[in-house]
């Protein structure tokens, strides 16, 4: 009974601390790839930006 129950315990242990671990994978991925795309959308624009003011010149 008792290590049935140590055993029962340690799986839910190791469930949260898997769940927990992948939530804050995900988060660090998601975040990632916001940056990257504001990275991107940023030198997008500035490149059209400054393409605008080349071609006006």
């Amino acid at each position: 009974m008792g290590i049935g129950i140590i055993a029962i315990a340690l799986f839910i242990i190791f469930i949260i601390l898997g769940v927990k671990v992948v939530s804050a994978v995900l988060m660090y991925v998601v975040g990632a790839i916001a940056v990257i795309a504001i990275i991107g959308f940023a030198i997008y624009y500035l490149g059209k930006a400054s393409g605008k003011r080349s071609s006006t010149d």
